[in-house]
């Protein structure tokens, strides 16, 4: 009965948030209008055809060429598309059209459904079907004789998405998972209330029904889409997309982890959208940053007010929304989620009880599988912690516990470190990278910036700050900095715990604005090779702002609770910032949702839904290769002179075709795949073939000195990775068996609970 009252009250909430989910308005299918600017056609016909009155009018004599609507990319399911065409005599037609496919003959493309045009003036009704995760369709218009082109229509079946039931089901499991926690801890409401707040206000702009524009949103919207559609056809982990660069392949998840995209991806393969899968990777960010940051202060100061304060002050912080938004840089704003735990974690190693190593080991493992480069800062910031606390090391249970963090992390981490470090001896495009670093640093008047302007805008470095992105770590830190100076001249402090680690976080902060600023010496640094070899890969100077916004939201935390002593006081002080909090961040997120174009919408969300860049592709040895090109050219297999190629097929990362050589000599063929070393290619005789780069970065096979014969591309990765995989999923198990063994002792009275 005891647990059933708990239950009655949260039941009660979780069931009007499902009823809310399931009762609101929701378009579970995709309805799409190509208009007449939507049409491509040949240049030489520009002038010729009349486009007056929002129509495509075809005269009489121009001869055989194609209206299409471009490449548009469309999820698993049935469709009807109705062709608005009319024409006053037979011979043209309309088809539904794969551009990428493949064919035996070494032809390109496949027609799903397709008609003529009629004569009476009828619109024309095709139904076609998907049958793979996700295809390349075009719609075509094939003129042959005078016609009037006004739109088509596309409408999918309904049940394409399936968000709410998604979502009513994430809660209700939610809810049931508080309820076991609330069985055996105590859960303090206001913290509770106060966060969880914090978190959905963080996720305002996710409230709408599409997707603003961010830096690198284009980025991690395809690999998580990616991601999704390899969960149905490879093996866990998942180490190649092989539908990204449009069926190219790519190699991301080599360089950067993918590892908290895999529930959400699993979403998506369940039916969630992928603008609602975005939606919801926010609000996931926000609750665990607000949560995470919330245990690592209360811990770090042992006071779960100024914990709670530092929380809130995290959660908003300026720049992790800027980073959230306006960059769009999801892999950095997951590592900001473990920046507090990280503190608490060496804390404990050096300062605190280092029998919990374990809280490192997490921090620098969510670190690692977040972004490579964040970690990189952060493990800087940690050495010159150790140094300056090496004396600690001089307990022996202290070395102990650190060298145990530190094999524990490689350990867990071993099933990406040894891909990442294998893929550092190739050419790639990331590889060559030189940014000099004083370009992309910040004038110091865009630290505490009020205004946020331009919170759309892209970053102009120092050449100016007029029409730039902000860069702002947020006007409370500001107030809470000048707060703290006030409180360190007051003779008497009542915690000299709280002042000091409120001053070391001060320096800190300001030795990461200084670093982030155009005063900070990295030309002088780049010039020095030894020390470019890790400057040039931070990239851009404001990589430290994060930090910033860690330590100064530390001392600010600390200055607004012992500002005042009167109870009353500092309620008050609490109440008028936290306001100005809520003022300027929603100030910041109501001006982006206002300015930002639309990444896509409700209808174009497939659109991008593989797009990438190509810093992971492999260059040939740095050559310079044009974008547009590889974007556009086709995925038939091209062979040297003299060449006949049949019985091709590409699918993923298989691929193969049969040749006949009528010249002789020296032949090779270049596969529609980029070049990649573990793509190898066998010939009919199971003999492995030499491959190099090719044109537009293709994989080049080296054909055996024979008149005829077949070629195999697959994909076989090193033994050593397997090798890594098994290391890391020892490690875990290990941990995770002695944390429950630890739990169990100490709970029958046979541990200390500091040892827990």
């Amino acid at each position: 009965m005891k647990h059933l009252s708990k239950w009655k009250t949260q039941g009660l909430i979780t069931l009007i948030f499902v009823l809310l989910l399931l009762l609101m308005p929701f378009q579970d299918y995709t309805e799409r209008t190509f208009l007449m600017d939507s049409m491509n056609y040949p240049e030489d016909l520009i002038g010729t055809l009349n486009t007056d009155a929002g129509t495509i009018q075809v005269p009489a004599g121009l001869g055989s060429f194609v209206l299409d609507t471009g490449s548009h990319y469309f999820r698993h399911g049935t469709y009807e598309v109705t062709f608005n065409v009319t024409s006053s005599e037979p011979g043209n037609t309309v088809d539904v059209y794969d551009p990428l496919y493949v064919n035996e003959d070494n032809t390109t493309g496949k027609i799903l459904a397709s008609a003529e045009v009629p004569v009476d003036g009828e619109n024309i009704h095709l139904d076609f079907t998907i049958e793979d995760y996700a295809e390349s369709i075009q719609f075509r218009v094939n003129c042959q004789t005078p016609m009037t082109f006004e739109s088509v229509y596309l409408l999918s079946q309904r049940g394409l998405y399936q968000d709410p039931y998604i979502y009513a089901g994430l809660v209700v499991l939610a809810s049931a998972l508080f309820f076991l926690y609330r069985r055996k801890h105590k859960v303090r409401p206001e913290p509770l209330a106060l966060l969880v707040f914090a978190a959905l206000w963080a996720s305002l702009p996710t409230c709408f029904p599409w997707l603003p524009y961010g830096h690198d949103m284009y980025f991690h919207y395809g690999r998580l889409f990616s991601l999704s559609e390899e969960l149905g056809r490879s093996l866990l982990p998942i180490r190649f997309h092989a539908s990204m660069a449009r069926g190219f392949g790519y190699c991301v998840p080599m360089m950067y982890s993918e590892f908290f995209l895999y529930p959400f991806a699993l979403l998506i393969r369940l039916g969630l959208s992928p603008i609602g899968c975005w939606h919801l990777l926010i609000l996931a960010v926000n609750l665990a940053t607000a949560w995470v940051a919330y245990y690592s202060f209360s811990q770090l100061t042992r006071s779960r007010r100024i914990g709670l304060i530092a929380a809130m002050l995290y959660t908003l912080s300026m720049y992790r929304l800027i980073n959230l938004y306006t960059r769009a840089a999801m892999g950095e704003v997951l590592a900001t989620l473990f920046l507090p735990l990280l503190m608490l974690g060496m804390y404990q190693l050096f300062l605190g009880n280092s029998r919990k190593w374990w809280i490192a080991v997490l921090a620098f493992t969510g670190l690692f599988q977040s972004h490579v480069i964040s970690t990189e800062l952060a493990l800087g910031f940690c050495v010159l912690f150790a140094l300056w606390n090496i004396r600690k090391l001089k307990a022996v249970d202290r070395l102990i516990h650190l060298i145990l963090a530190a094999v524990s992390t490689v350990l867990l981490n071993l099933w990406f470190i040894l891909p990442f470090l294998d893929h550092m001896r190739y050419p790639m495009f990331v590889m060559g990278e030189e940014r000099n670093l004083y370009a992309y640093s910040v004038y110091p008047a865009q630290f505490f910036d009020l205004s946020l302007n331009n919170p759309s805008a892209d970053s102009l470095g120092r050449t100016s700050f007029a029409g730039s992105m902000p860069f702002s770590v947020g006007l409370l830190l500001l107030i809470g900095i000048l707060l703290f100076v006030l409180l360190c001249f007051r003779k008497e402090h009542k915690n000299t715990f709280h002042m000091n680690m409120g001053k070391w976080c001060l320096g800190l902060g300001a030795f990461s604005l200084y670093a982030s600023s155009v005063y900070f010496p990295w030309e002088a640094i780049q010039r020095i090779s030894f020390l470019n070899l890790f400057a040039e890969k931070i990239q851009f100077a404001s990589r430290f702002l994060p930090f910033a916004s860690l330590f100064l939201g530390i001392t600010a935390s600390i200055a607004i609770y012992y500002f005042f002593e009167n109870r009353e006081q500092r309620k008050m002080l609490c109440l008028l910032l936290g306001v100005l909090l809520l003022y300027t961040s929603g100030k910041y997120m109501s001006d982006f949702a206002n300015s930002a174009n639309t990444f896509v919408d409700w209808d174009n969300q497939m659109d991008h839904a593989r797009d990438t860049d190509m810093l992971y592709l492999i260059s040939d040895n740095g050559a310079y290769v044009s974008v547009r090109q590889m974007n556009a050219q086709d995925t038939a297999f091209h062979g040297s002179e003299g060449l006949e190629l049949f019985d091709c097929y590409r699918d993923g990362t298989d691929a193969g075709c049969s040749y006949r050589n009528t010249i002789g000599g020296d032949a090779y063929i270049d596969v529609p795949l980029y070049y990649y070393p573990y793509l190898h290619v066998y010939d009919q005789d199971g003999n492995q073939l030499a491959t190099s780069h090719g044109d537009l970065l293709r994989l080049r096979v080296a054909l055996p000195d024979t008149s005829d014969g077949s070629i195999t591309v697959r994909m076989e990765m090193p033994a050593f990775y397997r090798v890594g995989d098994c290391i890391s999923l020892t490690a875990l198990l290990l941990l995770v068996g002695s944390a429950v063994y630890l739990h169990r002792r100490h709970k029958a009275g046979q541990v200390p609970a500091q040892e827990v």
